[in-house]
């Protein structure tokens, strides 16, 4: 049992609260664990934090972590502390919203059981979970019990538990609505599972803010009207400004018109007709009980009338009290549902309260969402309102995403046109009570083309996927894009980084629209658009915007402890470079590069950049950005050049592969090291030659002539020393100082071990407390030398090294290769 499994054992213990001997002996061995503290955390255990801050630390006590496994018993010295226990996963959905809905249920399940019953994950796969279960519980949970609660008070609840940062339909839901566009033509009222009083207040809250949003610009519409009279009543306005405003006016007063009489009459009709059809039934109903109740009645006109009541009971929705009352509100408001809907919260205040309070949250955003300027879409929208205000939700709760018996596959017919299968996860329906069909809200694209169906539809799921697909915020749209992060490694410090990533999504998810649950994050890619609608994410593609927009959100430190991978519609997830988003978010800040420059345009000069970097072009993709950048953080970008050396390694590390292989990733490291070494000697001469070129006053031409002279003859050492003369005053001699700075701390460096491994190690000195190294012609020739004999040899590996040795060096002088602006530009 690894050191990170026995703290997760020891640590869920403490928290529930279990007696264990040598107490405070334990609370200070694990003290001297950092990882402790963050396992601690993730508990929600203000005491067992507290007791561990105050602990001091001791080092010495590694035998009191020690723990023994009896089968599913846990043994800390010789007492059961708890047991394991593994629980099996359903398939996953093939259908990439689907299986985000899924697994992120799957995650918050298993957080909540951590939070409410310190039950911790040990380990885990795509087809199972091994738990821990302290022994506070008299004996192992019934985990289809605590799925239920689960649902009830936190995935279907409007609030969660806010106590234990566990998010609710507010948080989900609303907040998914209110960030991404599902339709752009919008879409009808939800034909879904409603399985809480909850879900059935957020759904009716969403159906009022959408009636509210239709009042305001009807409201807003009429102070126009009424401001234009104005205007025009007034006796000082030219004749064209009055043609302009009578214009404006008549068709805002048309607008109005119609709009009002298009609402009052689908309502009227369709809301009055329901009401109507819902009275016939209830008196039908009341006859056939009446008959019902008739004694000697035959059996088989008594299963006939049963039969009638039973589809009669389908169609009633509203008490009888209930649909006089709606009857007469019809009449009162003259058939006008914004009137309707007024009176009736004014005749019950109590009865709309909660949904009042709810409707807050929804934004404009959210509301759009539905098409409400269809006037029977309008009408469904109030329809719906009153139907979840009025009846309890009576669908079943979805069944256990983790199960104690693994969930084995069900034989069925061929073909995937069918309703006696879930489209999304496969379970068996029944076809002739299968109701559910996929929505925008469960699949990307609703409608599918089945290979055993002459045309496209809509197919049938389970009530299970249909409800978690509601309360899931990870919707994949034109718009978004999904990320999925995990801890880089399986260290000692794997749970503080798992701990980083709760904090950075939520984080970003309360400072910017974007949604996440779970390891999962989608970026909203609609903030990122020009003024003429382009979006980045599709001028730059998606696996190049999500490495801009991973490296704008996250810091370094983030960046460098973190995997994330961009999650795609039926593809495996494609890994975005630790090495790669580190380079890129140095970049993006030492240049001040944005992804869209200043509203107008995509910053296509980016995306080349980060292409660059995806081929291990680093020297290309920084020129690039020099070329068109406005400022150059020389110092940062230095950092970032030092980071991205380190994480090469890593990298190499992690694969397995020795910096002297012959694999490309260990060429392309070496190339990478070899020009930061060559830029640092070569910088050297070059900034020698700037100093002497200006002394001689001929003006800035001239200085930044001579030097691109100098970095266009790098590929040359003899040339290359020939026009380095300019450097000495007398041109006889070729010398230069290279002074280490903060600005070329790491290209100093590397030029200082390249020189010991020649054995040129006397050449570092110190003068008025800063170090230099002194530089001749001859070094020149002898690394040239030294590099085609190792490594270099073959024609196109020197062009290769040369070409990127002086893109590096022209990064190092910026104003070299920036374009002047030209007097039209300006």
């Amino acid at each position: 049992m690894n050191t990170a499994v026995k703290l997760k054992i020891l640590t869920a213990t403490l928290a529930a609260k279990v007696p264990l001997p040598n107490f405070q002996a334990l609370i200070s061995s694990l003290a001297s664990k950092a990882e402790t503290f963050a396992l601690a955390s993730q508990f929600d255990s203000p005491k067992l934090k507290r007791e561990l801050s105050l602990a001091k630390p001791d080092h010495s006590t590694e035998e009191l972590l020690q723990i023994e496994l009896n089968g599913d018993k846990v043994i800390y010295q010789g007492q059961e502390i708890g047991k394991t226990q593994i629980l099996y996963k359903s398939p996953l959905p093939g259908e990439l919203q689907a299986r985000l809905a899924t697994e992120s249920a799957i995650d918050r399940f298993l957080e909540y059981l951590q939070k409410l019953h310190q039950i911790v994950v040990l380990d885990e796969s795509d087809r199972h979970v091994r738990v821990f279960i302290p022994n506070k519980q008299v004996q192992i949970p019934d985990f289809a019990k605590l799925w239920e609660k689960f649902l009830e008070e936190v995935a279907f609840c409007a609030y969660g538990d806010s106590k234990h940062q566990l998010p609710g339909l507010v948080q989900t839901f609303i907040q998914m609505l209110n960030s991404v566009t599902l339709s752009g033509r919008g879409f009808s009222t939800l034909d879904i599972p409603v399985l809480t009083k909850d879900q059935s207040r957020v759904q009716a809250g969403w159906y009022f803010a959408v009636v509210r949003d239709v009042r305001e610009r009807q409201n807003k519409r009429q102070i126009q009207i009424e401001g234009l009279e104005k205007e025009l009543a007034e006796s000082d306005l030219d004749d064209k400004a009055r043609k302009l405003k009578t214009k404006q006016l008549q068709e805002k007063q048309v607008m109005q018109i119609k709009e009002a009489e298009k609402y009052t009459d689908y309502f009227r009709k369709s809301f009055g007709k329901s009401l109507e059809e819902q009275n016939a039934a209830r008196q039908e109903l009341g006859q056939i009980e009446t008959q019902l109740a008739q004694p000697k009645l035959a059996k088989s006109e008594q299963k006939k009338l049963q039969k009638q009541q039973d589809k009669l009971m389908g169609k009633v929705i509203f008490t009888p009290e209930s649909i006089q009352e709606k009857l007469r509100l019809l009449n009162e408001s003259n058939g006008s549902p914004l009137d309707f809907v007024k009176l009736d919260e004014k005749k019950n205040p109590e009865k709309f309260r909660e949904i009042r309070k709810i409707s807050t949250n929804f934004t404009e955003t959210a509301t759009n969402q539905i098409n409400s300027t269809r006037g029977d879409i309008f009408t469904q929208c109030v329809f719906e309102m009153y139907r979840l205000l009025e009846n309890k939700p009576n669908d079943p709760l979805p069944k256990p995403l983790l199960t104690e018996d693994p969930i084995l596959g069900e034989m069925r017919a061929p073909g995937d046109d069918s309703k006696e299968f879930c489209y999304s996860c496969g379970v068996k329906l029944d076809p002739k009570t299968a109701r559910w069909q996929v929505l925008r809200f469960m699949f990307e694209r609703p409608s599918q083309r089945r290979q055993s169906s002459s045309s496209e539809g809509r197919p049938y799921i389970c009530s299970s996927c249909s409800a978690l697909a509601f309360a899931s915020p990870l919707k994949v749209t034109d718009e978004s894009v999904v990320l999925m992060l995990e801890p880089a490694d399986s260290s000692i410090d794997f749970e503080e980084k798992k701990l980083k990533i709760k904090d950075y999504l939520r984080m970003l998810t309360n400072k910017e629209m974007h949604l996440s649950a779970g390891r999962y994050l989608i970026f909203n890619s609609n903030e990122d658009r020009t003024s003429s609608g382009d979006l980045a994410s599709h001028k730059l593609g998606q696996l190049q915007y999500a490495m801009v927009k991973t490296a704008k959100n996250f810091s370094v430190e983030v960046l460098a402890d973190l995997n994330f991978s961009l999650i795609t519609q039926g593809s495996e997830k494609i890994s975005l470079s630790s090495k790669y988003l580190l380079f890129i978010k140095g970049l993006m800040d030492s240049y001040g590069q944005q992804i869209v420059r200043a509203g107008k345009e995509v910053n296509m000069h980016l995306g080349d950049a980060v292409r660059y970097i995806q081929q291990d072009l680093p020297y290309l993709a920084d020129y690039t950005l020099t070329k068109v950048a406005n400022l150059s953080n020389q110092y940062q970008l230095e950092q970032i050049r030092e980071m991205y050396w380190q994480a090469v390694q890593n990298d190499l590390r992690t694969k397995g592969v020795d910096m002297s292989s012959d694999k490309q990733p260990a060429i392309k490291a070496r190339l990478y090291i070899d020009i930061a070494a060559l830029t640092g000697i070569t910088y050297a001469f070059a900034q020698s030659l700037e100093i002497t070129a200006r002394q001689a006053n001929k003006g800035e031409d001239y200085v930044e002539r001579e030097v691109s002279k100098l970095i266009e003859k790098v590929d040359d050492a003899v040339a290359f020393c020939y026009y380095a003369t300019l450097g000495d005053v007398n041109k006889r001699s070729v010398q230069a100082r290279l002074y280490s700075n903060p600005e070329n701390y790491f290209i100093y460096q590397q030029a200082k071990n390249l020189l010991d491994r020649l054995e040129l190690s006397d050449r570092e000195l110190e003068d008025e407390k800063k170090k230099y190294l002194t530089l001749y012609a001859d070094d020149i020739l002898n690394i040239y030398q030294y590099f085609k004999d190792n490594g270099y040899s073959q024609e196109k590996e020197w062009k290769d090294l040369t070409y990127q040795l002086k893109l590096s060096l022209y990064t190092r002088f910026p104003e070299l290769v920036r374009k002047q602006k030209s007097t039209s530009e300006k």
